[in-house]
């Protein structure tokens, strides 16, 4: 039995069944077959890249496409705890931070 965790909700669960079933996909076909918003579904893929539950692959000039990972086929089989598993933040960008003189240090 899958047990979701804090950082997941609940469109995961459908995307990573969707992938698993449907094998590589775009952002936008996950999108359109679940009448999901474009921005929530591109930032949940990205999201679980980050934990390792699916890939990406580059497709040059058109969008990328996205499969299941060994790691995600696991946890739709209930053979991985979802608590167990942090997506790592991305780093933020040399623009988005203060310098050094402004933060005190």
């Amino acid at each position: 039995m899958k047990k979701s965790a804090n950082w997941m909700v609940s469109e995961d669960d459908r995307i990573l069944e969707y992938l698993d079933r449907e094998g590589a996909s775009s952002w936008w076909e996950v999108a359109h077959d679940f009448h999901l918003q474009q921005r929530l579904v591109r930032t949940r893929l990205r999201v679980l890249a980050k934990a390792s539950w699916i890939a990406s692959h580059d497709r040059g000039e058109l969008d990328n496409h996205w499969s299941i990972t060994t790691w995600g086929a696991r946890y739709l089989d209930g053979h991985v705890n979802a608590d167990l598993v942090r997506p790592l933040p991305a780093l933020r960008p040399s623009y988005a931070t203060r310098p050094e003189k402004w933060a005190g240090f």
